[in-house]
């Protein structure tokens, strides 16, 4: 996000990255196919796999930026929220049915060879543009200095955001679960603190909520996978779902349940931030106990099958949930970035969710390994032990979401989802156009906005003046600007 913001290559600051990451993610694809052939290891197969989601990170990064942009210059922005999050649950659809007839019979390489003509499709459109962006102006290339040091503490969280992930990543190969947890804690922590150094207010607080709410749901989908496919030796009188069942069959009725909760969300417009995010996370408990009803076993005694109550309960009602916790979130995201950085601070915001998943991750590590659950990938009896996992769903799926609700009174903004104008009044995050972000006009007609930020339950209130001068480069000359909130001299 920063690059393609501050570096444009060949006069375009997305075209050529989406090309650089379309050609990165063929590569991937087409080595993983020949696999057999070159006899790769495991070290090289996880590198080819993260070129593949280097294009994913990026396409969806740029795209999100540049819907973002065009969300502001016409409106719709809920409809092309839903629009995207629909689509993204077809592929979702489509790429179930591949896997429900391939892999349990041809294997993983059948399912990539599906992917290869995608990946030259995506590669094409980026070549032709068809992401709609204006050539940078001639003798304009290069590293565009005036806005990196306009908003330095902006690409300094980003960097160390980029830096962190590296390390968390890293963390997880070197060292054992509790130093993994005190590392993506520190790390975790040290990005908060930046955040709100680097951006508003406003945008700081509800970063913070949609980065707690990744955190809170606590990812147990290692130990649950394992239990649901584990045979009656492992675990006797347990589920015991084929692969093709658990990957493909209850993907499908999971991406029928996105296309719902896409649905559903379009009759949430008129709902408060604060209300759509109460009742998502209430929705997503709920999906979690059909979990524990099979861990315990209930199903089978009140003579409900696990497919019935796996596939009907768990697969459907997960997917409804995760759509409505993702959408007002990305939404929220989408009305808080700013004109020009779309593509940096999209970055930064999507960034810290996706950093809170890898914290979810190792934070499941570890209660999986404190609850001492054994998940006996090998079929032996001693290796197996699903006791508490039971009261991991409940801790982790139950109590820690339920705790991130009291956080919405301090951190989300108390505005309606379709409530545009009130994101237009708000002072923004910080732009590439001058110190600090503009100065914002009284909003007195708009709830959940304060006359100022410090009396605002919702700090959606005028931000602090600034006069602080800072110094640009640009092509060989020095340009002194003295910013006002807006107004550059």
């Amino acid at each position: 996000g920063v690059l393609s913001d501050c570096f444009p290559i060949f006069g375009y600051h997305k075209r050529s990255y989406l090309v650089i990451a379309s050609a990165l993610g063929l590569v991937g694809i087409m080595c993983l196919l020949m696999s057999h052939q070159l006899g790769y290891g495991v070290w090289v197969a996880a590198v080819l796999f993260s070129l593949i989601n280097v294009e994913f990170a990026t396409f969806d990064l740029l795209c999100e930026g540049k819907y973002t942009e065009l969300m502001r210059e016409n409106g719709g922005s809920s409809e092309a929220v839903s629009f995207a999050w629909s689509s993204v649950s077809f592929g979702m659809l489509l790429g179930s049915i591949l896997t429900l007839g391939l892999v349990d019979s041809s294997g993983f390489r059948a399912l990539l060879s599906f992917t290869a003509p995608f990946a030259v499709v995506a590669l094409g459109l980026a070549l032709r543009g068809d992401l709609p962006e204006s050539r940078v102006r001639p003798g304009k290339g290069g590293i565009q200095w005036v806005k990196l040091l306009s908003e330095p503490r902006l690409f300094a969280l980003a960097a160390c955001m980029a830096v962190g992930a590296v390390f968390v990543a890293a963390s997880a190969v070197a060292f054992s679960s509790e130093v993994q947890l005190v590392v993506v804690l520190g790390v975790s922590i040290g990005l908060v603190i930046l955040a709100f150094k680097a951006l508003p207010r406003t945008l700081a607080r509800s970063n913070l909520y949609m980065f707690l709410v990744s955190v809170a749901y606590v990812d147990l989908s290692g130990p649950l996978g394992y239990y649901y496919t584990a045979n009656a030796q492992c675990v006797p009188g347990g589920p015991g779902f084929s692969y093709g069942y658990y990957l493909a069959v209850t993907n499908i009725v999971g991406a029928i349940g996105g296309c719902i909760g896409s649905l559903l969300f379009q009759g949430m417009q008129s709902w408060s931030f604060r209300r759509a995010f109460w009742l998502t996370t209430l929705v997503q408990m709920l999906a979690s106990l059909f979990d524990w009803i099979i861990v315990k076993r209930i199903n089978i005694a009140v003579g409900i099958s696990d497919e019935a109550m796996f596939l009907f309960g768990d697969a459907a009602c997960q997917q409804i949930a995760a759509m409505l916790v993702i959408m007002p979130s990305a939404l929220l995201t989408s009305l808080l970035c700013p004109r020009g950085a779309e593509a940096t601070v999209y970055a930064v915001l999507a960034g810290f969710q996706n950093f809170g998943f890898a914290v979810a991750s190792v934070l499941g590590v570890w209660l999986t390994r404190y609850l001492d659950i054994q998940s006996g990938i090998d079929g032996h009896p001693g290796e197996c032990d699903y006791d508490n996992l039971g009261t991991a769903i409940v801790v982790g799926h139950c109590v820690l979401p339920l705790l991130c609700l009291p956080a919405t009174f301090w951190l989300v903004p108390d505005v309606r989802m379709n409530d545009e104008r009130a994101f237009e009044l708000v002072s923004p995050a910080p732009s590439f156009c001058s110190p600090g972000s503009s100065a914002p006009c009284s909003p007195t007609d708009s709830a959940g906005f304060g006359s100022s930020e410090e009396d605002s339950p919702d700090g959606f209130g005028r931000q602090e003046s600034s006069s602080a001068p800072y110094v640009a480069l640009e092509d060989g000359n020095t340009v002194i600007m003295t910013g006002y909130r807006g107004i550059s001299a």
